[in-house]
């Protein structure tokens, strides 16, 4: 029976209430009962329209998304009206011994056996249900997301799906804990609405970890600041970035955060706290920042501050601003001198790196330079190359920028939105990865003379998807650098592409478009290149994913990573 040992949380006492006709035994089941589950296939006969599947499939996945919703809640009267009059399946309350394991970070893993899971009635599976349910003392999330259906039967009344159930929460001492369940179900339409009539589960496992990790403190430190909602007040998805650093020398780490209205530079308290000095600083001006640095351009030992603009025209046509530049004058005061330090082109900048890209002692900076999206179409959904040139600022040590892009070779227009430098082939000198969007990605090697080579293609690094980020680490701790790309990943797209093409067994073109929607990647540096490391690697899967980084979370010495993610988000998760 499911238990959680490791939360010391009681069997619930629902067994005794069920009838004979609520629980079927899997001896029962082996013996061919009439009442054991059957083997859910795809309906005959199926529908093959790709359109109408997924108008289906999209209806269904947020048909679950409500009943994920009534289960966070605990209603589970309401609940019922998921579950067909006649269901038969597994029970999701009722897996067999487990096997447990320690993971890093303190966290254990519980793997339960469910070879041999009891099978139920309706009564018995809302029960199950409550006993799924039961370890936690808080519910922050049950997601039932539909990872692949197709439907059939008379007017497309039948489907079959593959559902991942995911609970997150606490326990009822406070510990965090994860759930999830793989099941496979089949679906009918009842008075226009579906119901799971069959359900089987094909595994199920638990994390859990006795306090969290972090602990999300934004509105107690004085920094949770909020832009306006997607559709008010502007197109507000398009200021982005932070930048760290201990700007007035006082030994702590200070936050600058562009916004739509002002910019905020927070002056760490050194209590847990931050004041806000954007504007006493001279930095709460131009707003509407999409990327932000904090380094030292003039080599006098303090911070100065980069800002990138994608900048907008009354009608929110994205036109490009120059990049900000402000001089840190001591005294927690900076000065803006981009004009006169050569930022006057605009650019649609979505975000920068910085490097000392020819080796002269002072830093140079790399724009990420994207398009007017929603006004300009990509002219290709996996090779786009009519985004905004790129540009590569050289620093000229006497407070001058020049731009370089063209002449170096880096001029890259392919709806760029992320770079990382690195020095991967150890020669001394830094070399460019660049994530694109709707692509392919650019790798420039460094000639040292001061030109690039893109070596993308070459190295096998392309990495064709929707780019986001980038960053460079040794996962393998083998000596030399590794490559994790951030992209955006789709379970609906997952399911067209599925549909669309095989591409196990497709061309080139079919790998590369069903490569579109399948998420992040990461590459393990080889003695000829870079390799692809294979999904079941983990760590991959990131959903609508943005900016990477690796780090050593728990200093064990090895490289972790983290991937920010997410996008527009409403009341229900129908919204995200």
């Amino acid at each position: 029976m499911l238990s959680q040992p490791i939360l010391q949380v009681g069997l619930l006492s629902w067994l005794s209430a069920m009838t004979s006709a609520a629980l079927i035994t899997p001896a029962q089941a082996q013996a061919g009962s009439e009442s054991a589950v059957e083997p859910i296939t795809d309906p005959e006969p199926r529908i093959k329209d790709l359109e109408t599947v997924e108008e289906l499939a999209e209806t269904l996945a947020n048909r679950m998304i409500d009943w994920g919703d009534k289960l966070r809640r605990r209603d589970y009267a309401a609940a019922a009206d998921w579950v067909h009059q006649d269901f038969i399946g597994h029970d999701l309350g009722n897996a067999g011994a487990s096997k447990v394991s320690e993971l890093p970070l303190s966290v254990r893993k519980t793997i339960w056996d469910v070879s041999k899971p009891a099978v139920v009635r309706k009564d018995g599976f809302l029960s199950g249900l409550r006993e799924f349910l039961a370890p936690y003392g808080t519910i922050d999330l049950v997601l039932p997301k539909t990872k692949g259906a197709e439907f059939g039967g008379k007017d497309g009344g039948e489907g079959a799906l593959t559902l991942q159930l995911m609970v997150l929460g606490r326990d009822s001492s406070g510990g965090r804990l994860s759930r999830t369940a793989w099941c496979r179900a089949k679906v009918v339409r009842f008075k226009g609405n579906w119901l799971v009539e069959r359900l089987t589960i094909t595994s199920l496992d638990d994390l859990w970890r006795e306090n969290a990790l972090f602990t999300e403190v934004a509105r107690s430190a004085g920094i949770a600041h909020k832009g306006p909602r997607f559709g008010e007040g502007g197109v507000s998805y398009n200021w982005n970035g932070a930048a760290a650093c201990d700007f007035d020398l006082d030994g702590l780490v200070d936050l600058f955060v562009p916004s739509t209205q002002q910019n905020f530079l927070y002056r760490n308290r050194g209590d847990g706290t931050f004041e806000d000095v954007a504007k006493k600083a001279g930095v709460d001006q131009p707003a509407g920042g999409t990327g932000a640095l904090f380094l030292d351009v003039d080599n006098d030992g303090d911070c100065d501050l980069v800002v990138g603009h994608a900048g907008r025209s009354e009608d929110e046509k994205i036109v490009g601003l120059p990049t900000q530049l402000y001089q840190n004058q001591g005294g927690g005061k900076f000065k803006n001198v981009s004009a006169a330090a050569g930022f006057v082109d605009p650019h649609v900048t979505f975000s920068l790196a910085a490097a000392d890209v020819n080796n002269d002692g002072w830093i140079d900076l790399y724009l990420c330079s994207y398009n007017s999206g929603g006004f300009t179409a990509p002219n290709s959904w996996h090779c786009a190359s009519n985004g905004t040139p790129n540009a590569l600022y050289l620093n000229q040590g006497n407070g001058k920028f020049v731009d370089r892009a063209a002449a170096a070779g880096v001029a890259d227009t392919r709806w760029s939105y992320a770079a990382a430098f690195a020095d991967f082939d150890e020669d001394g000198d830094q070399d460019l990865y660049v994530s694109n969007d709707y692509g392919e990605k650019s790798f420039y090697r460094n000639k040292g003379d001061g030109t690039f080579e893109d070596v993308a293609q070459a190295f096998g690094v392309t990495d064709v998807g929707n780019g986001m980020g980038a960053t460079w680490g040794d996962h393998d701790m083998d000596g030399d650098l590794d490559l994790y790309v951030s992209n955006m990943s789709s379970t609906a797209g997952q399911r067209i592409m599925k549909r669309l093409f095989k591409p196990e067994a497709g061309d080139n073109l079919e790998k590369t478009v069903f490569k579109l929607a399948t998420g992040n990647t990461i590459f393990t540096r080889t003695k000829d290149g870079f390799e692809r490391a294979p999904s079941s690697f983990g760590g991959v899967g990131a959903a609508w994913a943005w900016a990477a980084q690796f780090l050593d979370f728990d200093l064990d010495g090895d490289e972790d990573v983290a991937c920010v993610n997410g996008f527009i988000s409403g009341d229900s998760l129908k919204d995200t």
